[in-house]
């Protein structure tokens, strides 16, 4: 009886574990990954049948698994800086064991690269590099992350593989205009937009000894760059949309909505303050990230 209760609890707690450690991967973040990964499948100009859409899932779940063990990597990696910068996330609160994290993180990766041997040797190379990146980006004596080459290239990469590894998955033979642009320009809205959350993080950024771009050009320069590349992403997505790729032409709206909203947000006195304030640019990017996969999806599926 008493070891049948202590199971029980031991069950609880390991399933307590195992959504905190989800929790700690950000799963709104997650589920970016994921609609990017599906709008690479569906932009793929390729005639599918029912039996391509099992292969799409599972290369999905592979995906899926990959980047909750890159994010939930972060976290372990950033709980100095994340502490020093009052984030509510699960490992800086002291409530998931760095230990468990880490066992976690290696089981859902070998778990990843299982699956992925077993559909194809490509998925398996994508899914690795997938996963060399986000381990580069948070690990080892030079991690991406601590500078603003690494972060932008990193950044860039992870999106840019996400949407090819769809569009592999999906059976297609040929890499469309549609799914250039498209993947393209919203890899790059990854990166000058989600550049933003450091706005908030400053002060554990310059405790990790990470040269983020307010902490290598102060908070007003950092701004300037963010609203300036934003806009460029936007307008230039938006324009190239109109010229080469009219069926895209609605997300372009979206995303140039967007870029114009975060420009506005970041420039203003409303992202200054306490840290829920500073981190207005960054859900501005998050929203419009949402909104233009959201928008292309239903086009997509009509």
């Amino acid at each position: 009886m008493y070891l049948t209760e202590q199971s029980k609890i031991s069950r609880l707690a390991d399933a307590r574990n195992l959504r905190l450690c989800w929790t700690e991967a950000r799963p709104v973040v997650q589920g970016i990954f994921a609609l990017r990964f599906c709008c690479g499948a569906l932009l793929a100009e390729h005639h599918t049948n029912g039996a391509v859409w099992p292969r799409v899932a599972t290369v999905l779940a592979c995906w899926v698994a990959a980047t909750w063990a890159i994010y939930l990597l972060n976290g372990v990696a950033d709980v100095v800086e994340d502490r020093e910068n009052g984030s509510i996330r699960p490992i800086a609160r002291g409530l998931l064991p760095v230990d468990h994290a880490k066992s976690v993180v290696v089981a859902l990766s070998a778990a990843a690269i299982g699956i992925a041997a077993l559909i194809s040797p490509a998925v398996c190379l994508l899914v690795v590099m997938h996963l060399g990146i986000g381990i580069a980006y948070s690990t080892g004596p030079w991690p991406l992350k601590g500078n603003v080459p690494g972060f932008l290239g990193a950044v860039v990469a992870l999106g840019g593989l996400t949407y090819l590894s769809g569009w592999y998955a999906s059976g297609a033979t040929e890499i469309g205009v549609p799914l250039l642009l498209f993947g393209g320009a919203m890899s790059l809205w990854m990166a000058f937009g989600g550049a933003t959350k450091d706005l908030s993080d400053t002060t554990g950024d310059r405790l990790a000894g990470r040269r983020t771009l307010p902490v290598v050009l102060g908070d007003r320069a950092a701004r300037v760059v963010m609203a300036i590349g934003a806009s460029a992403v936007g307008w230039g997505f938006l324009l190239a949309a109109l010229r080469w790729a009219p069926s895209l032409t609605p997300v372009g709206f979206v995303v140039c909505a967007g870029s114009f909203v975060l420009t506005v947000v970041v420039s203003s006195k409303v992202s200054l303050g306490e840290r829920f304030r500073r981190r207005r640019p960054y859900r501005a990017f998050m929203i419009t990230q949402y909104a233009a996969h959201l928008t292309l999806l239903v086009s997509l599926l009509k």
